[in-house]
């Protein structure tokens, strides 16, 4: 299997308003003509190096055609995004060796979702959001995020990622020192148990 993954930045703006909807069509179209027509295949960076590093089933490509081996892939996305890729691709590995299926889960408002067996055979199980042990958690936010994920029959697990201090986290060997944990939330409902 053979995959190229080149990183480029690019912006859009899709603005509009009431008064031109002529304006609106055109960012419409502009926005979708950003998007690839010869259905390729999208993963995130987590699922790349899980692919590459992991099983061993991704060849990575730089754009100068030359294979890129998993450990610089990795320093890639870590110069780019730093201690949050460390955390999100082991949340991501913690959840893929216990067999889940995992997906992103931006549209509930999380980090990740899980399924059973995959989008296609069944509506995910949880929600994932990652917790910061450095930052204070927002109550606020936390209801919300439960009670919005309840209402649409999910559950919330809130994973914690503890990374010891003499961990090299700028080698892909960093993930075997990293532990995960997480917390399942549950919401009882009273009236539905009447």
């Amino acid at each position: 299997m053979l995959l190229v993954i080149i990183m480029k930045r690019f912006t859009a703006v899709c603005s509009y308003t009431l008064r031109s909807f002529q304006g609106f069509f055109r960012s419409a179209k502009s926005w979708k003509s950003l998007w690839p027509t010869d259905n390729s295949l999208h993963l995130g960076m987590e699922e790349a190096v899980y692919l590459s590093a992991e099983i061993s089933v991704l060849r990575i490509f730089a754009d100068d055609g030359q294979e890129c081996v998993p450990d610089i892939v990795w320093k890639a996305f870590y110069n780019r995004y730093g201690i949050r890729f460390v955390r999100r691709y082991a949340t991501y590995r913690y959840f893929k060796c216990q067999g889940w299926i995992v997906r992103p889960g931006l549209h509930c408002g999380a980090d990740f979702m899980l399924y059973r067996d995959g989008p296609e055979y069944y509506h995910s199980s949880a929600a994932v959001r990652i917790v910061s042990t450095e930052s204070r958690r927002s109550v606020s936010s936390f209801i919300a995020l439960n009670r919005g994920l309840n209402n649409i029959k999910k559950t919330l697990i809130e994973v914690t990622v503890v990374i010891p201090e003499d961990c090299n986290i700028q080698s892909i060997d960093s993930v075997h020192c990293i532990s995960v944990t997480h917390t399942t939330s549950l919401t009882w409902k009273t009236s539905d148990d009447r």
